[in-house]
């Protein structure tokens, strides 16, 4: 099922938009998307309860951020659930992020974390943890991980 994701996504055209994570013309592997795709299952499930309302909005993301269609947004869940799943752990997903993206870009993985563990409008404090583990781990200082989740915040409120 990689395989074929890979081949599905590596026939993308790239998206010019500067506010993009990733373009398809300077992707050079899957790994990253399902990184970004672990790390967004994750920050839905770790208060213990993963609902619709937050795999929507990652589906919405995954679709803004990489330009998938649903079909290949559903196949990419679908393979990084499984994955999700069966680790426990952060790090291996934040070293494949940090070995691929620019402080830029990994700022926007950061914001789109923020935005799934506020997608119920309440942050708890597993939640809260895993956003400050998460910045830490993606070498986001406290001054800028704060200005971000203020912007998502402001965001929500809004709409």
């Amino acid at each position: 099922m990689i395989k074929f994701l890979k081949n599905l996504f590596s026939k993308k055209q790239s998206d010019q938009e500067s506010n993009k994570v990733e373009t398809y013309k300077d992707l050079e592997d899957f790994d990253v998307i399902e990184a970004v795709a672990v790390m967004l299952l994750r920050a839905a499930n770790i208060d213990g309860n993963k609902d619709e309302k937050e795999i929507l909005l990652i589906k919405k993301l995954l679709n803004e951020q990489f330009n998938l269609d649903l079909n290949e947004v559903n196949l990419l869940i679908a393979a990084s659930s499984e994955k999700e799943e069966a680790s426990a752990d952060l790090y291996k997903w934040s070293k494949i992020i940090n070995d691929n993206y620019s402080k830029e870009k990994k700022n926007i993985v950061f914001s789109l974390m923020c935005e799934i563990v506020n997608a119920d409008g309440v942050i708890d404090p597993f939640e809260s943890n895993f956003i400050r583990r998460l910045s830490g781990l993606l070498y986001i200082s406290d001054k800028e991980a704060g200005i971000i989740k203020k912007k998502i915040l402001r965001t929500k409120e809004k709409s």
